[in-house]
């Protein structure tokens, strides 16, 4: 970790990891152990927070950091996660939804 950048915090780390369920948020892997990773870079927003981390194994952690994966899929994911922990109303995940459109 760079050491500008604090950590996670610990209670901000376990609200993602049971979010995912201690595993990969891509539905098809769901592999152990995983990591932490930014939607939007660490470097663009210098912030932690929920709705900008997501749950991911090493393999595709590194193919959302090379690009192989895009930031569009990512948020997708990470709003497959709050349909499935019923944390949005239907409303508010269709806001989410164009916001999630107009940051694209």
């Amino acid at each position: 970790m760079a050491q500008d950048r604090p950590d996670i915090p610990t209670a901000l780390k376990r609200t993602i990891l049971v979010e995912a369920g201690h595993r990969c948020a891509i539905p098809t892997c769901r592999q152990t152990p995983v990591e932490l990773a930014h939607i939007t870079p660490w470097s663009k927003i210098k912030e932690h927070t929920f709705d900008n981390l997501i749950a991911l194994c090493p393999t595709y952690h590194t193919r959302f950091d090379r690009d192989d994966i895009d930031r569009k899929s990512m948020l997708q994911y990470k709003q497959n996660l709050e349909v499935l922990n019923g944390r949005y109303t239907d409303v508010e995940r269709q806001v989410l939804k164009v916001y999630a459109r107009i940051l694209g």
